[in-house]
């Protein structure tokens, strides 16, 4: 009986950090970005230091995940509206299969660079990423200053403000 109450209360616990976070921002700031060096589906390398100086929306989806999906609209707003003014998107797919990322941003008329994580090395061991979607703000020095579970609407006014203050 006493076993069944503890695996009662871990199913409550997870559920409710799955269902309570998603679309708002975690207590996770503070330390600097991890580097990282991956392949774009455009071709070549993307290393996340070069784009230091600019503030980063590093965000992990995959295309089978309905709630990454479900955001991307939303995202490539927010990323059309400030591009120029210094925000870089960058989203870190883990699917495996190339083509299908190439065919859902095609489809999907999305316009940030795409970057391809199929063996999680990056998503999972240097930004502990258990759960699609997930997106880290980071700061102009490399620091990471938020960190968002699940589908977030990037269009959100206090979305903006907190981009808009950072660049």
């Amino acid at each position: 009986m006493r076993a069944k109450n503890i695996l009662l209360i871990a199913v409550v616990i997870v559920a409710t950090m799955l269902t309570g976070q998603q679309g708002h921002p975690a207590d996770f700031t503070g330390p600097i970005a991890p580097d990282f060096t991956l392949k774009s589906i455009n071709g070549g390398d993307v290393s996340l230091s070069s784009y230091k100086g600019k503030v980063i929306l590093l965000n992990f989806w995959a295309t089978w995940c309905s709630p990454c999906r479900d955001e991307m609209p939303s995202l490539n707003k927010l990323y059309l509206k400030y591009k120029d003014s210094g925000l870089v998107v960058l989203a870190v797919s883990t699917d495996s299969s190339p083509k299908a990322v190439e065919r859902f941003m095609a489809d999907n008329h999305l316009d940030f660079p795409v970057l391809l994580d199929s063996g999680m090395k990056i998503s999972k061991h240097k930004y502990r990423v258990n759960a699609q979607p997930a997106t880290f703000i980071i700061s102009k020095d490399g620091k990471i200053i938020n960190k968002y579970f699940g589908s977030v609407n990037w269009m959100d006014d206090t979305v903006q403000k907190e981009i808009k203050s950072l660049l």
